[in-house]
């Protein structure tokens, strides 16, 4: 079993300040090297226990105004049951703190569903389940290379903004050794 750290105790193994200076320094590492920018928002894919309660929760975000605003949503190419709600700027935005969110929907609307999220370019992965309007059952695993660390820190500023925030979402960092291919 590899040892998980905490994005704090990574952040500090890597010389970094502060995780908020960290998250933007790398994400500006990530552009230079690559050329490339996150996007500006986030999607996550949703299932439901039924089709019915996919359409429910579609009908809740599309039509009410209240969530239309900030979330756009569409059915998912994987079945009935499965939704693509997309529009917030982190992974954090759609079931932290600051309500009104997917949360405030599931216990509105008495619904559950299970989150999954995996991040473009880097693989990090968020998996979860709402029950009631409660978050239960998260982690999010991000697998940092060691020989090219930017590739996947470049992606935090999509998974959330403080240690804290982080810290809700179970997140744990993995080292990963590279390995030469060519000589």
């Amino acid at each position: 079993m590899k040892k998980g750290f905490n994005l704090k105790d990574l952040m500090i193994a890597m010389k970094g300040n502060d995780v908020s200076s960290f998250i933007n320094d790398q994400a500006l590492r990530f552009t230079e090297r690559f050329g490339l920018s996150f996007e500006d928002c986030v999607s996550v894919t949703l299932k439901f226990d039924s089709h019915e309660d996919a359409q429910d929760f579609y009908n809740e975000l599309k039509f009410n105004a209240y969530y239309s605003k900030d979330y756009s949503v569409a059915s998912s190419a994987r079945g009935g049951n499965y939704l693509t709600v997309s529009g917030a700027q982190t992974l954090y935005d759609y079931f932290g703190s600051n309500e009104p969110n997917l949360l405030t929907v599931s216990r509105d609307l008495d619904l559950n569903f299970e989150i999954s999220f995996i991040q473009t370019y880097t693989g990090t992965e968020f998996t979860g389940a709402v029950h009631r309007g409660e978050l239960l059952s998260r982690q999010c695993i991000v697998e940092v290379s060691d020989m090219l660390p930017e590739l996947t820190l470049g992606g935090l500023c999509q998974i959330a903004r403080s240690e804290s925030e982080f810290n809700d979402l179970l997140t744990r960092c993995y080292i990963i050794e590279g390995q030469t291919i060519y000589e």
